[in-house]
């Protein structure tokens, strides 16, 4: 099938991270599809995609646009509006993407793929993109059928809609092989996500700190970046674990993969997440996890293999962390990463989507 996906998300060299999960949709389809990525950003280039071109199997054009203004979202809407006849399936991703075609005509089957976490937790996300929730909402009642990443999402979608609505998980990447955890005398968390509000950051410190008063010899490496970093390296300076507080920035995924290889416990203080890719892969790495109880993690994270976590205060993580170390001390990484990898597959979930397009397609047929 020739087909169009249109995304705000993607990674790019400079936010190698960004919307990985949304390539790695466009990856699977591309295994069944001619498939052709209209990218939507506000410094639209031609190398916006973070692969090299040799190794996708998939085609990529950018488009300007900012979804905070309007005339850049009309002009992005006639650029698409003169490519949609050219495919037989319109595939959209990320909530933003769906502002251009608030107005257009879609002529052709049409699925979108929803991940935003401030459709289940406004208050997590700033001001200017808690208002646009309601926009959002209405325009998930147009695509034929919609698919969420985590069934909490689905149920808050289908409170709009009457056209199906759709789980399938993000992509877990897998190890090539597990690297079992150091015995040794050193405790090493590691948590991946941004230095914002939501992921728990200053949490994390404060258990830190809490287990290294309670006797452990702890350190913390922190994948990702954001807003709270200097607040974070001055929190950790005034409990007094700052040499044991390694902040990584944002890096490739690679890196994260020999960050997880080097842990002994994941450890997430997070509010919300809509699916929870780190969790997913932390544990697919072997590694047990404590994170926070809200969002989809709650659907595939179970003690012994990890902790979740109801208060959001370090004393509470710190004793999640030692009943964690406690539960899996005779564990193989094996054993705790098996019922992640038994459960989300790439199979099972190339299957879904050829079972969602059918379905967009018969009820695209219907509508004509």
């Amino acid at each position: 099938m020739k087909l169009l996906v249109v995304t705000t998300w993607l990674p790019t060299p400079r936010a190698p991270e960004s919307g990985i999960f949304v390539e790695r949709d466009i990856d699977l389809l591309a295994q069944d599809h001619d498939v052709h990525v209209v990218h939507l950003s506000a410094s639209a280039r031609s190398d916006d995609g973070s692969g090299a071109a040799s190794d996708r199997r998939w085609t990529l054009d950018s488009l300007p646009m900012s979804p905070a203004n309007p005339l850049s979202v009309a002009a992005a809407a006639r650029e698409l509006r003169g490519m949609l006849a050219d495919y037989e399936l319109v595939h959209s991703m990320a909530a933003s993407a769906l502002l251009p075609f608030r107005r257009l005509d879609v002529p052709r089957p049409w699925v979108h793929t929803e991940h935003w976490s401030g459709l289940l937790a406004p208050e997590t996300v700033p001001l200017h993109a808690r208002l646009g929730v309601p926009t959002t909402m209405r325009l998930l009642r147009r695509p034929d059928v919609v698919v969420a990443v985590g069934s909490q999402l689905a149920r808050k979608i289908r409170s709009v809609r009457q056209k199906p609505v759709v789980v399938v998980p993000n992509a877990v990447t897998v190890p090539d092989a597990l690297v079992e955890r150091r015995d040794d005398d050193v405790l090493r968390l590691v948590g991946v996500g941004g230095l914002v509000p939501r992921k728990g950051p200053d949490v994390a410190v404060g258990a830190l700190a809490e287990l290294v008063a309670r006797g452990r010899d702890t350190q913390l490496t922190w994948v990702g970046d954001g807003a709270m970093r200097a607040e974070v390296e001055a929190l950790a300076q005034h409990l007094g674990v700052a040499d044991r507080v390694r902040l990584r920035g944002r890096v490739a995924p690679a890196d994260v993969s020999a960050a997880l290889a080097e842990a002994d416990v994941f450890l997430l203080p997070t509010t919300r997440e809509t699916f929870g890719v780190a969790i997913a892969e932390a544990l697919a790495s072997g590694r047990p996890v404590v994170v926070g109880a809200r969002g989809e993690q709650a659907e595939f994270v179970h003690e012994p293999d990890g902790v979740l976590v109801g208060e959001q205060a370090p004393t509470a993580y710190a004793d999640a962390v030692e009943r964690v170390v406690a539960a899996n001390a005779d564990r193989t990484a094996e054993q705790i990463a098996r019922s992640v990898t038994e459960r989300f597959t790439e199979q099972r979930r190339r299957a879904a989507y050829a079972e969602v397009y059918a379905d967009a397609e018969r009820i695209a047929g219907a509508r004509d």
